[in-house]
């Protein structure tokens, strides 16, 4: 029998040996990712906004109007939310299952990402009622995970546990729209500030003028002083001897009087500079659309 011995760097082939192991990894967690999409259901042909294939929402009208609601949020934001009811998650976590219904369903584009995948299964007999939310990287801004928790347990529960599906789908979407829409509003105003600020050329190039005059005034100014002082030269050099003569006859007390004055100027500038006001940093709002994919934007209720 060949004893077995751990794999070290002077073992032989321990190159091959790690590449192989690397491949298996990669195949095995390939193999898991296409199982849990396979049980991801198939789009549907003419899919809408709410897709009912577990047949809970026991209201024609009311899915008529929550399509019509959300195909009109769609048109006016380019964000897209869909809901989706199914019987069996296949044994795969609430939001894994809508993360991957999002992705195999492209919801909210592979652009802006800006998709909500609001996933349902009822209490039947394959197990407990389930909720799910997958939020794309685009709209993770306007929905945290918190609101969309506080959605599912405040919200939804409380209709799903009374069998209401109909009531607690609708509740949630009543909450999320004005959400989305005051979001994508703010987003409209910061685009339309930034356009205006970035329109007023003409200032910049006025205020470009005016300091390209006053610098070249500054300059003439300096270059006849320094014509002058080459000119006085000599004068300047007599004076400078006299002062250092005339320096070196005062007494001891003025030295001290003038380094007393000069201590309560400085104090008075730092007094000075403690009384001017700090300036406070503007307030910066965020509003990015991702790309890409959806990210781990979302949660989970069980009920």
């Amino acid at each position: 029998m060949i004893p077995l011995t751990p794999l070290t760097p002077f073992s032989p082939y321990y190159k091959e040996m790690k590449l192989l192991n690397r491949i298996v990894l990669i195949a095995l967690v390939a193999l898991l990712c296409n199982e849990s999409f396979a049980q991801v259901p198939d789009k549907p042909a003419q899919a809408s906004p709410v897709v009912d294939m577990a047949s809970i929402i026991n209201n024609d009208s009311l899915v008529a109007a929550l399509n019509a609601q959300l195909d009109t949020l769609s048109k006016k934001t380019q964000n897209q939310i869909v809901v989706v009811t199914v019987n069996d998650l296949g044994g795969i976590d609430a939001k894994e299952f809508a993360t991957e219904l999002g992705r195999k369903w492209g919801v909210g584009g592979k652009r802006l990402n800006n998709g909500l995948v609001m996933l349902i299964k009822p209490r039947n007999d394959k197990g407990d009622g389930e909720i799910g939310f997958a939020v794309g990287y685009g709209l993770e801004g306007a929905i945290p995970d918190v609101f969309c928790k506080r959605l599912q347990t405040d919200y939804m529960v409380p209709h799903f546990k009374d069998g209401d599906y109909a009531g607690g789908i609708k509740a949630a979407i009543d909450e999320i729209v004005p959400v989305i829409l005051d979001d994508y509003k703010h987003s409209q105003a910061l685009a339309s500030d930034s356009g205006k600020k970035k329109g007023g050329g003409n200032g910049w190039f006025i205020l470009a003028v005016i300091v390209a005059v006053i610098a070249l005034i500054a300059f003439l100014r300096k270059r006849n002083k320094k014509a002058i002082n080459t000119q006085q030269q000599p004068q300047a050099s007599n004076l400078k001897e006299e002062q250092n003569s005339s320096q070196e006859e005062k007494p001891d007390d003025v030295e001290e009087t003038n380094a007393e004055d000069n201590n309560e100027d400085e104090e008075e500038e730092d007094d000075d500079d403690d009384a001017k006001p700090a300036t406070e940093e503007p307030e910066q709002y965020r509003y990015k659309y991702g790309g890409g994919d959806f990210g781990g934007g979302g949660a989970k209720t069980k009920f």
